[in-house]
């Protein structure tokens, strides 16, 4: 039994429109399957490039190198400075009523100059051997070896030897600056240019005062090695000047 013209063309129609939708409706599933896929790569370069700028921020710590700087701390090497401090060195020399430190009265000039030359460094005047009575001094022969405003003298003819050269007294002062140099140099009670009165009184409960007139200054008698000429004899009065052992003119 054939079937109509009519049948026969509408089921032509309908396999052709059928076809076509099944053609359109794998073509949008595989339209979609990619556009899926481009998220993926979009977000695989979005990671890439986020890592990529965060390891690079680091190098930034290069700019720590700047602790280099501190090498400027060498500075410090300016400690040679308090190689200065030999003159406080004197600190520890005693003006005694036997001597200084350890040059004792009697000693030979020449061990007593050396010595104090370790210590405190070479003198700034050194008169050599002169004519006794030109300087009043007993004997024939003088010298005076002067540090600062420490003054030694020696001789061949005092109250500790005879016929021979040896060191038989010091002086220290007046200060020749604001500072007595060389810097420390006191008795072993602590006494020094610049001591009060009143303090000499309490090292030295036994001295005895003498006011000044026109001819001397006022002066303080330790001992009869040890004097010191202060600006009055009140408590307020100051020491500025300090005699050991007897010396030329006295």
């Amino acid at each position: 039994m054939r079937l109509p013209r009519q049948l026969v063309a509408l089921s032509l129609t309908l396999g052709i429109a059928l076809g076509v939708a099944s053609c359109s409706s794998d073509t949008e599933v595989t339209a979609t399957t990619v556009a899926d896929t481009l998220p993926a790569i979009a977000t695989t370069t979005t990671t890439t490039a986020v890592s990529t700028t965060t390891t690079a921020a680091p190098t930034t710590t290069i700019a720590s190198t700047t602790t280099v700087a501190p090498t400027t701390t060498e500075a410090p090497t300016t400690t040679v400075a308090p190689t200065t401090t030999v003159a406080p060195a004197g600190a520890s020399i005693s003006l005694d009523d036997d001597g200084i430190g350890d040059a004792v009265f009697g000693e030979d000039p020449d061990d007593v100059v050396s010595y104090l030359n370790d210590i405190i460094g070479e003198p700034d005047d050194d008169s050599g051997w002169v004519d006794a009575i030109s300087r009043t001094c007993p004997g024939t022969e003088a010298r005076f070896v002067r540090w600062g405003d420490l003054t030694l003298s020696f001789g061949d003819d005092s109250t500790v030897a005879n016929d021979r050269r040896h060191f038989f007294a010091w002086s220290f002062g007046p200060p020749t600056d604001i500072a007595a140099v060389p810097a420390g140099l006191a008795t072993s009670t602590g006494i020094s240019i610049g001591s009060s009165v009143a303090e000499v009184g309490r090292a030295y409960p036994g001295a005895s005062l003498f006011d000044g007139d026109e001819l001397s200054p006022a002066a303080i008698h330790i001992n009869d090695n040890l004097f010191a000429f202060v600006t009055s004899i009140d408590d307020s009065g100051v020491v500025l000047e300090m005699l050991g052992g007897r010396g030329c003119g006295g």
